[in-house]
């Protein structure tokens, strides 16, 4: 037992379907940094020209991405790369000064979150915010930049639910390795409870896995991997933990979306 234990992996090889979904996958991704360029460098500022009030510029914008991130998700669809299927798309469509709650296994959860949702303003890392692909699009989509200040992007977030706007959030942080046991970062809870904001809860899984923490584009699994999109149960977050001091609120609500997506994971 010990010995197969020890046996280094065997690689799977290369049929033609998976080296044209290798292909395939190379042109998403260079349609999608093309894409980000496009609109970083040519249309917002033409917006700017034409579109002076900055809010509007802003719900614009957004709405440019929630198009572009769903024609991208289309086109990977078309092109063989991916196959996907979402329960509850008409919840999340419809969802007003939500924060949207879900697990995190692969590097297009966010695309896929946000092609499927309006009115959304995502928190990102400061990382992201700076990329000569995604700088541009973030900041004329007034998306919130995560720089290390808790109390800064707590406030920035609560704004954001206060004037309609949707939070799209990822609590493990990054993307999670599959098997791997992490504990959710309490910063949704906070933000939702400060604002009042209703919390919804979705699961992504992805079979085979693909994409994950630490995982080069070009590795290939040898079928083409599913995306199964589940939206669950909206949390009234000022009955259930509105009553707790905010530390014990924020706490208990975080173990709570955890253990529901946890638990809707092994169903």
């Amino acid at each position: 037992m010990e010995d197969l234990m020890e046996r280094p992996r065997v690689e799977a090889p290369w049929t033609l379907s998976r080296l044209a979904r290798l292909v395939t996958t190379a042109l998403s991704f260079a349609f999608f940094g093309i894409g980000g360029l496009v609109l970083a460098l040519v249309y917002f500022p033409l917006m700017r020209l034409f579109v002076w009030d900055s809010e509007k510029r802003a719900k614009i914008s957004q709405a440019s991405v929630h198009v572009g991130f769903r024609t991208f998700i289309e086109t990977m669809r078309i092109m063989g790369v991916v196959s996907y299927e979402i329960h509850g798309a008409q919840k999340l469509k419809e969802c007003r000064g939500t924060v949207v709650v879900a697990n995190h296994p692969s590097l297009l959860d966010v695309v896929f979150m946000m092609a499927f949702m309006r009115r959304t303003r995502a928190v990102v890392k400061n990382s992201v915010a700076t990329n000569p692909f995604m700088g541009g699009v973030i900041r004329s989509s007034n998306y919130i930049p995560n720089t290390g200040d808790p109390e800064a992007l707590i406030q920035a977030c609560s704004e954001a639910l206060q004037e309609g706007a949707n939070l799209c959030i990822f609590p493990e942080g990054s993307r999670t390795p599959i098997g791997a046991k992490v504990k959710y970062q309490r910063g949704f809870s906070y933000v939702a409870l400060k604002s009042k904001a209703p919390v919804l809860i979705v699961t992504i899984e992805v079979t085979p896995p693909s994409l994950r923490k630490g995982e080069p584009w070009y590795s290939i699994p040898v079928k083409k991997s599913h995306w199964v999109i589940r939206v669950h149960e909206t949390i009234d977050t000022e009955a259930n933990y509105g009553n707790d001091r905010p530390v014990i609120g924020a706490r208990r609500l975080a173990t709570d979306v955890q253990s529901k997506i946890e638990k809707e994971l092994r169903v």
